[in-house]
């Protein structure tokens, strides 16, 4: 089993590619096994399912620290064909990534596998802490990306590598972020992913 994400930068035009674009390069490297970014603004990305829907936060906070947003469809299934380049490779991962995509209306994320009670759960909980992130300012978002790259460490530490003067920043940030939450929702829909 394999994860695919397909995404689109949302209103990409509105900043300039060389501000975003190796952000977002370097947001997808962080997770990926391996990516490919094509018309200009849209991705797609091949990973591990326990990391999925983490990259994903990870991919909106980089986004939103520059001022954008993002739009994901997260497939979960297999590979039956293997390319150099993951919008030439086959598999229901990649069709169920696609499909997910092609489902977003007023979401920006959406996840497809072949078991639809974990679908309606994951799509029950991803809109909403979707709902979380419209309140992130780049601050905030810089915070939780560190955050989510470095989860194993104190928040004493996390104010070093942002280079915070105190630890209560990185407190106030993660808590306006609703992170707890956040975290505690994408490790429980993790969890079930990985029994598919």
């Amino acid at each position: 089993m394999i994860a695919v994400i397909t995404g689109d930068i949302m209103k990409s035009r509105s900043e300039l590619p060389e501000i975003w674009l190796p952000i977002l390069e370097q947001a997808l490297a962080t997770y990926a096994v391996r990516f490919d970014i094509f018309r200009g603004d849209s991705f797609q990305l091949e990973l591990p399912v326990d990391q999925a829907l983490t990259a994903a936060f990870y991919i909106k906070a980089a986004m939103i620290e520059v001022g954008l947003d993002v739009r994901m469809g997260i497939g979960i299934g297999e590979k039956d064909y293997d390319s150099s380049h993951v919008k030439t490779t086959f598999g229901s991962a990649l069709v169920y990534s696609g499909e997910a995509f092609d489902e977003l209306k007023k979401e920006t994320l959406y996840l497809k596998s072949a078991n639809e009670e974990i679908n309606a759960l994951c799509n029950m909980v991803l809109p909403l802490l979707g709902e979380l992130t419209l309140r992130w300012t780049a601050n905030i978002a810089e915070t939780v990306k560190v955050a989510l790259k470095n989860e194993h460490v104190n928040q004493v530490d996390l104010a070093k590598l942002l280079k915070k003067k105190y630890q209560s920043q990185v407190s106030t940030a993660l808590q306006k972020a609703g992170f707890n939450k956040i975290q505690h929702a994408l490790d429980y829909c993790t969890r079930q992913l990985l029994t598919l």
